[in-house]
């Protein structure tokens, strides 16, 4: 089943990469020349990664002319007004946001003010701009995995005077282009990582279960969960694990695309009331409160929230044709009070075998069990409440999280409980609820998660990243060839080995390619000819006209030799660039796959072991 209605778009432009950062040219070329506002807040500018963003953008014609350091957790009506004062004084024409969710909000609204002027009351509510307006162009660095930013179109400014937080949402919120590079979140800690990474989580929960949902927004929020969480425990426990920091901050992009299109809902309502009355974490408050507002919204979403949980890991029989379950050997005890006890070994015994017909007629034999699969989906839907309540806990466990209100700040028992359900009441994010949200199920649900007795739980090897890969390899060696002389002396001979192998020789001759390597940094050329009765490698100018030329570093070489650096990747961020036959050259990578093998054994004969990545 399709929505009467739904809309989808993504003007901005993101790139993902490990070390990113360090050769950012191309992805900003477009902008031009520019003088720019970095905003950001203290901690990242003693941190570090402020001063790998300024000397990745040194390379570039964008030019950081002012720095705006003042951002507060909480970003408040001052700090946007201090901030938008500061790139109007240095004459700034594109904004460039470092940091967490605080900061990428500040500079969203602080664009608004340059570019339209008046306070930032003036501009309060949503789509106010016309289509035809223009904000400066903006760039955007998430230094935490959680918040998406990046790409929605909405904004969050506190009113400290007033304990409010006042929303804001513009199309030209959207930035022109977002840099995930997983380094830059290596800093956090491992308690910021919790909030941010569970505040991603209840965006993906939140975009699948509401009113709004659409069927790319669905697509996005449930892989969303998948990532989140088989990698927030890990990147906790293991901060410089760049793989499950890599995973969080997809993880939060996509969950930020679900939930610009889909909306949030009651999580976020009560989230919000309470960061404006009582100053909780958002990341923290809506952690605590996630579990509590799928169980009241559970029973008008029960098939939605049994996705979600198996998203996140929960095994449960798999739903297929017609809605009904063909229940794996074991899964029928969950059905055994329903079903008489002869039925039930008659359809043990048909489900253990794998014949097709026998499955065929298993099905049959449950059509008339039709509320079986209902109830199976609906203990899957309470397991996924439960399964975060666990994850809240081991959090808790990794980083001392608290796990109730009380121990997250609030120390006078409550007493503004009547404010928070007013302001949550008033919230727009109430309005995509599955179910419209009652007054006194805030207060309960508050009540509830300020006297709550939950306690940290053991996180065993088991639970760390238990479907990841081994960590990967970083591959960083720069200024491998010292000269264009040690390139010649360690290619050259590379490539006449390959020549003499009697499986690689030989194919790469019936390729009938002439393909001509250009090096950087340092500068060489070397040109494989397989036109004749035998290959020939040369160096230096080629008097013929090679089918492809490939352009590329000399340490991309080194690193795509070793088999760690993937070309169509290189070729699509212009790491490589390729002129000729393309697709024809890409058929080599077949045939060149056994010599990235060939190639650590070939440096450490040589008495070049050091230069060998691990």
């Amino acid at each position: 089943m399709l929505p009467d209605y739904f809309e989808f778009s993504l003007p901005t432009k993101l790139v993902y990469g490990i070390g990113i950062l360090d050769s950012i040219e191309d992805a900003v070329a477009r902008f031009g020349t520019r003088t720019a506002l970095l905003v950001t807040d203290k901690i990242l500018l003693k941190a570090g990664p402020v001063d790998r963003v300024k000397a990745g953008f040194k390379k570039t014609n964008i030019k950081i002319v002012a720095v705006f350091d003042q951002v507060p957790p909480n970003s408040t009506i001052q700090t946007v007004q201090a901030c938008a004062a500061l790139g109007k004084k240095k004459k700034c024409d594109m904004i460039i946001a470092v940091g967490g969710g605080s900061v990428i909000d500040t500079a969203k609204v602080a664009n608004l003010l340059m570019t339209k002027g008046g306070n930032v009351a003036d501009h309060m509510g949503a789509y106010l701009l016309d289509v035809t307006d223009q904000l400066l162009p903006a760039i955007v660095i998430p230094t935490t995995a959680g918040t998406g930013s990046e790409v929605t179109k909405v904004a969050v400014i506190a009113d400290p005077d007033n304990d409010v937080k006042l929303p804001f949402a513009e199309e030209q919120f959207l930035p022109q282009l977002a840099i995930l590079d997983p380094e830059m979140t290596v800093s956090m800690p491992p308690k910021l990582t919790a909030y941010t990474g569970m505040d991603a989580l209840v965006h993906a929960i939140e975009a699948y279960v509401d009113k709004e949902w659409s069927p790319a927004s669905d697509a996005l929020a449930l892989h969303a969960i998948r990532l989140i969480t088989d990698n927030i425990l890990q990147a906790c426990h293991k901060p410089d694990d760049l793989q499950a920091r890599g995973a969080m901050q997809v993880g939060s992009f996509l969950a930020g695309v679900a939930f610009s299109h889909s909306m949030v809902g009651m999580v976020h309502g009560i989230s919000h009331a309470l960061g404006g009355v009582y100053h909780i974490p958002h990341g923290l408050a809506n952690t605590l409160i996630l579990p509590e507002v799928m169980a009241y919204n559970l029973e008008s979403q029960i098939e939605r929230y049994a996705d979600v949980a198996l998203a996140m890991g929960v095994s449960f029989p798999n739903i297929v044709s017609d809605s009904q379950s063909v229940i794996k050997t074991g899964a029928l005890d969950l059905i055994s009070k329903v079903v008489k006890k002869t039925d039930l070994e008659q359809l043990k015994n048909l489900v253990d075998t794998k014949a097709h017909k026998i499955r065929d007629f298993a099905v049959k034999k449950l059509e008339n069990l039709g509320f079986v699969d209902g109830w199976i989906r609906r203990q899957a839907a309470i397991a996924g409440i439960e399964k975060v309540r666990i994850l809240n806990r081991q959090l808790a466990f990794l980083t001392q999280m608290p796990l109730n209100l009380k121990d997250a700040g609030i120390g006078d028992d409550l007493a503004k409980l009547a404010q928070v359900a007013d302001t949550a009441m008033e919230d727009g994010s109430m309005l995509y609820n599955p179910i419209e949200p009652d007054r006194d199920a805030i207060m309960d649900i508050v009540e509830t998660v300020y006297h709550s007795k939950e306690r940290p739980l053991e996180v065993t090897a088991e639970d760390l990243r238990p479907k990841a890969q081994k960590k990967a390899a970083s591959g960083k060696m720069t200024h491998v060839f010292k000269d264009s002389a040690m390139v010649y002396d360690i290619l050259v001979d590379f490539y006449q080995m390959l020549d003499k192998d009697p499986d690689i020789g030989s194919s790469l001759r019936k390729t009938n390619l002439c393909i001509q390597f250009r090096y950087t940094d340092p500068e060489a050329i070397i040109t494989i000819d397989a036109t004749g009765d035998t290959t020939q490698i040369l160096t230096g100018q080629f008097n013929g006209e090679p089918e492809v030329t490939m352009s590329m570093n000399a340490d991309f070489a080194h690193k795509f030799w070793h088999g760690k650096a993937n070309l169509v990747t290189a070729l699509t961020r212009r790491q490589v660039a390729a002129k000729g036959n393309v697709p024809k050259t890409l058929k080599l990578l077949l045939i060149l796959k056994p010599a990235f093998d060939l190639y650590p054994d070939f440096l450490k004969n040589k008495g070049l072991e050091h230069l060998i990545i691990r």
